[in-house]
């Protein structure tokens, strides 16, 4: 299997004389689409009205609960990236951290998996398009493996189950709590 993602990897993988064009879409895609993620739940959030907001106390407990397993699971299955054993050719230079899973790839499936879970279905899409692209290009630029994607999508997809369950018992007092921190940060701003 091992063997299969390192294939798969050096097929979508840059190589020693990248297109410039195809470079550059890459290391847009990877550094500045991740601004989508914010983005979105500033326009959730703002917009307001009750679901609107839960959904966006729901991703953002999803995102919490998928970055803390992806830490986790870091340390217990670290998994070099590929230019850390000289596989391919890294555009980008980057942590020697471990590969597993992708946490680009993460954001993009646990918001996909929890606007599916909620029927959003046109935000879902979306989220899963695009998180096509980073996956992509994260492995264009020599950072991750395709099997690093796959499993953020396994990942995102508990996270967001997990999120769901704790908004479908919690949602109400982490909606309020989330209300009331924004009430106190905006008074402070009135004061000033």
């Amino acid at each position: 299997m091992l063997q299969l993602d390192n294939d798969l990897f050096l097929l979508l993988n840059a190589g020693p004389t990248p297109s410039a064009t195809v470079t550059w879409l890459a290391l847009f895609a990877t550094k500045f689409l991740m601004l989508l993620i914010p983005i979105y739940l500033t326009g959730l959030w703002v917009s307001g009205g009750r679901r609107n907001r839960l959904t966006a106390v729901a991703l953002c407990v999803a995102l919490g609960i998928a970055i803390v397993m992806s830490y986790m699971i870091g340390l217990v299955a670290f998994r070099p990236r590929p230019f850390m054993v000289g596989l391919g050719n890294a555009l980008v230079e980057h942590r020697p951290n471990s590969s597993f899973p992708s946490n680009h790839g993460l954001a993009f499936a646990v918001c996909a998996a929890v606007l599916f879970m909620l029927r959003r279905k046109g935000a879902a899409w979306a989220a899963a398009a695009v998180g096509i692209i980073v996956g992509w290009s994260r492995i264009y630029i020599g950072v991750h493996y395709p099997l690093d994607m796959v499993g953020s999508i396994v990942v995102g997809t508990i996270a967001a189950m997990a999120s769901l369950w704790i908004m479908d018992r919690y949602g109400t007092p982490l909606l309020m709590l989330a209300e009331r921190a924004q009430n106190l940060v905006l008074a402070r701003f009135a004061k000033a």
